[in-house]
């Protein structure tokens, strides 16, 4: 038998270092955002922003005051992250609204948002493992498990939540005349990303609400869509730390890939290239300048 190379015996050690750290931190938080309590960042117009290559480094304060990587700086960071995001890419996603309503009956999730005394409705049919439960499950963009084989899911006991996201906001959205915007009528920029994770998130509240009813284990939630469900996922997992696991099926430029790294591909979804659709229209003053971001996507993925 030849003996293990040195270079995999130091990446076993470190993915088992890994492993035995990963032990420390949660998985999953009890509520939407652990970081709601921090200001926002100053947050510059394009043209008092600096030219950064190759990446942004996720781990440096956004008033370039200095740089952390210890988990208790995190839930700082990971607010500075999302508040660039929101306001350069995606719009703001709105809080958690206070009247919120939640029913379970013949295999169906219903859950009512009240803003502004407007009432936007979501439905989910579930589809739920034989037993008692709670089960672990997986909210799917569209269908149940989003593009997956519902057996990588079924053979696991793994309850399915399909997301219907048109009852949010629909695929090429017109802009101030969708359905979040009757809760939120000044929000008319609003890209659909925002749009898509906030609706993610009411459904969770939905969970959470009928819990006595619906054998789901909270602890264990998943999302997973595939290319511009894709990330539709990776943005709702990133902007809920309720969610445990994303799974961002060939999510495209825009997605896991970051901007910048897009921009040396060729023909690839670059910023410029992207839906005006699903993201605010102020995003493509950067179409030129995209080093001038002062987050990248690789920053979505570490939230």
């Amino acid at each position: 038998m030849r003996p293990m190379p040195s270079l995999l015996l130091f990446l076993l050690s470190m993915c088992t270092a890994a492993g035995s750290l990963a032990q420390d931190f949660p998985l999953a938080y009890d509520v939407e955002d652990t970081g709601a309590k921090y200001r926002k960042p100053a947050l510059p117009a394009i043209s008092e922003l600096p030219t950064i290559h190759p990446l942004t480094d996720p781990f440096e304060w956004s008033d370039g005051s200095g740089r952390s990587t210890k988990f208790s700086d995190w839930s700082r960071r990971r607010a500075e992250i999302k508040a660039e995001i929101e306001n350069y890419e995606i719009g703001e996603k709105p809080a958690r609204p206070e009247e919120i309503t939640a029913s379970y009956s013949d295999n169906v999730l219903t859950v009512n948002v009240t803003v502004n005394g407007e009432t936007l409705t979501l439905t989910s049919r579930i589809w739920l493992p034989e037993g008692n439960g709670p089960f672990p499950a997986i909210i799917g963009i569209g269908w149940g498990t989003g593009s997956l084989p519902p057996d990588i899911f079924t053979s696991r006991n793994v309850a399915q939540i399909p997301f219907n996201f048109g009852e949010v906001m629909a695929h090429t959205q017109t802009r101030g005349r969708e359905p979040i915007n009757r809760l939120y009528p000044d929000l008319t920029d609003i890209g659909a990303y925002s749009a898509w994770s906030w609706g993610v998130s009411r459904l969770i509240d939905g969970l959470e609400l009928v819990q006595d009813d619906l054998p789901i284990d909270l602890k264990h939630l998943g999302v997973t869509g595939c290319s511009f469900a894709g990330k539709m996922a990776l943005f709702a997992g990133a902007f809920d730390e309720r969610i445990a696991l994303t799974i961002a099926q060939e999510p495209g430029g825009g997605g896991a890939a970051a901007w910048r790294v897009s921009e040396t591909l060729g023909k690839v979804e670059t910023l410029r290239a992207t839906s005006h659709a699903w993201f605010i229209e102020d995003m493509f003053k950067f179409s030129n300048s995209v080093s001038k971001l002062p987050h990248d996507h690789h920053e979505l993925m570490a939230m």
